[in-house]
């Protein structure tokens, strides 16, 4: 659980840092735990969200940054979705990086 927890700290931090790149944060988790099964990462993208949301209210100042944590978990989780309908490897984290890069590179380009 300690990798989760570690994985939804970061989400946490990178949500609430005044960016527009929030599309990175899903990269930048797999490049951190990239043997991590790929749920968990949604797991960790949902717990921030819920954290956030918690924390400020959702009508808070945080309101957008737990929105695009639940943005972000979504899409990653039809992503992998996607790939277990297509064949394709998906039990790493790390095997997104070539989904994403033969499929569908939202979470690679910014």
């Amino acid at each position: 659980m300690d990798e989760i927890d570690d994985m939804t700290g970061f989400a946490i931090e990178r949500l609430m840092a005044s960016s527009d790149s929030w599309r990175s944060v899903v990269r930048d988790m797999v490049a951190r735990a990239p043997d991590a099964p790929p749920m968990e990462l949604v797991l960790a993208l949902v717990s921030a969200a819920e954290a956030i949301a918690g924390l400020f209210g959702p009508n808070g100042p945080a309101r957008e940054a737990a929105a695009q944590g639940w943005r972000l978990a979504a899409l990653l989780a039809l992503d992998i979705h996607a790939m277990e309908r297509m064949g394709h490897p998906n039990a790493r984290a790390a095997d997104c990086l070539a989904y994403w890069r033969a499929h569908d590179r939202f979470f690679l380009d910014l």
